[in-house]
């Protein structure tokens, strides 16, 4: 095992059990809804700094930073010569708040510019998805791979979009429901690529209503996606999805026909 992945696995589990615990002690009908977001905001830090202090632990050299408060590391001078660590805050919050059990942490690890490490954890679950580039990606150790799905005839579909985009999700859901797909909205994006990357869906659709930063939390999926034998695209077929913000994931099948729903919408 790559000795930086052996490092996010034990800090993010770390981190996990802190999270679990809260979301045991958590109370929401006690908590008034003004002060939610900054109880929200408390754990994500307290998991970021358990995170941190592990990796500093072993790497005092490198970069540690989270996707609430970064700036655009992509712009920095440093990005394409030093290790990046970018710590996910929890992957869905409202899904926390309300208690519904699905939310994830997250870690990717940036070399030289280059996702080299990503790591997703479902504490809830203990399910921990990993990827390093080129070596594959697992679950709990265990090699995965993407769904082997050639149409959409009892295929399941996982569906997120922002709040912009729920229009055009709702036609989208029209034009797929034609075609015998069955569809999950889980809340949680990073959990849909995790999801897709071990056959559990076999494929991801997410609508944003702006460009994707290369280095938000989804980073580890799109790894983890890509070392499963999965494919990420647009919704104009091309791999600019981090800049439209719009994505397609899946095997090669799966991810044509979507395709050519979309582009008739």
């Amino acid at each position: 095992m790559h000795p930086m992945l052996n490092i996010a696995i034990q800090s993010i589990r770390r981190a996990g059990n802190f999270v679990v615990k809260q979301y045991e002690l958590f109370d929401k009908n006690s908590v008034q809804s003004n002060h939610i977001s900054n109880l929200i905001s408390k754990i994500n830090k307290e998991s970021y700094y358990i995170i941190t202090a592990i990796i500093r632990k072993f790497y005092p050299l490198h970069t540690v930073i989270n996707t609430w408060n970064t700036h655009d590391v992509v712009n920095d001078v440093n990005f394409k010569e030093s290790v990046f660590w970018i710590i996910g805050a929890i992957d869905n919050d409202v899904n926390f708040i309300k208690q519904f059990p699905f939310f994830a942490l997250s870690i990717s690890v940036f070399i030289k510019g280059h996702i080299e490490i990503g790591v997703i954890y479902d504490p809830i679950h203990n399910e921990l998805f990993s990827a390093c580039r080129g070596k594959g990606a697992h679950l709990n150790g265990y090699r995965i791979r993407v769904g082997t799905a050639k149409n959409l005839h009892r295929a399941i579909i996982a569906i997120s979009c922002s709040y912009e985009q729920q229009h055009m999700t709702i036609n989208l859901l029209s034009k797929f429901t034609n075609k015998c797909a069955y569809f999950r909205y889980t809340g949680s994006t990073i959990l849909d690529l995790a999801y897709v990357a071990v056959g559990r869906v076999d494929g991801c659709v997410s609508i944003f209503f702006k460009k994707i930063n290369y280095t938000n939390k989804l980073s580890s999926g799109f790894l983890i996606i890509r070392e499963s034998g999965g494919l990420i695209i647009d919704f104009t077929g091309t791999d600019n999805y981090l800049l439209s913000g719009n994505i397609i994931a899946g095997n090669v099948k799966i991810i044509r026909t979507i395709l050519s729903i979309i582009q008739i919408i």
